[in-house]
C-alpha cells in the first residue's frame, strides 16, 4: 500500500466509516476521507490549544502535554461519535436537529478557549 492510500485509510478510520463499504464503493472514499481529516485536525488543534492554555497556567510542559493530549483525544472521540451517528433525512428540519450536538460542542470549545484569552 502506498503512502497516499495509507493516509486515506487512516482518515477513513478517523471518520468512523465502514472500511469494507468504502472499498466496495470507491466513489465515496474521498468524501469520507475529508470527513476523517476534519475530525482529526479538529482534535489536533484542540490538543494544541489546550496545551498552550494549560502551559500558561501550570508552567509545566509535562502537565500541559498530558492534559492537552487527553483533551484532544476526548474531542476526537466526541466528534467522531457525533459525525458517525449522523444520517441523512428527507426532511430538512431533522437534518438540522441532528447537527445541533456538533454545533453545541463547537460553541462549548469556543467558550472554553475564549475564556483563556481574557
Amino acid at each position: 500500500m502506498d503512502s497516499m492510500n495509507r493516509i486515506k485509510y487512516f482518515f477513513w478510520l478517523c471518520s468512523g466509516s465502514s472500511i469494507r463499504h468504502l472499498e466496495e464503493c470507491p466513489s465515496e472514499g474521498t468524501k469520507h476521507a475529508g470527513v476523517g481529516a476534519t475530525i482529526f485536525f479538529t482534535s489536533v488543534f484542540a490538543a494544541l490549544a489546550a496545551f498552550y492554555a494549560l502551559y500558561t497556567v501550570f508552567d509545566s510542559p509535562w502537565i500541559a502535554g498530558v492534559f492537552g493530549l487527553l483533551w484532544g483525544l476526548m474531542i476526537f472521540n466526541l466528534d467522531r461519535y457525533i459525525v458517525s451517528s449522523m444520517r441523512k433525512h428527507k426532511k430538512q428540519w431533522k437534518n438540522i436537529v441532528q447537527v445541533l450536538p456538533r454545533i453545541a460542542l463547537a460553541i462549548l470549545i469556543s467558550v472554553v478557549k475564549a475564556k483563556n484569552l481574557k
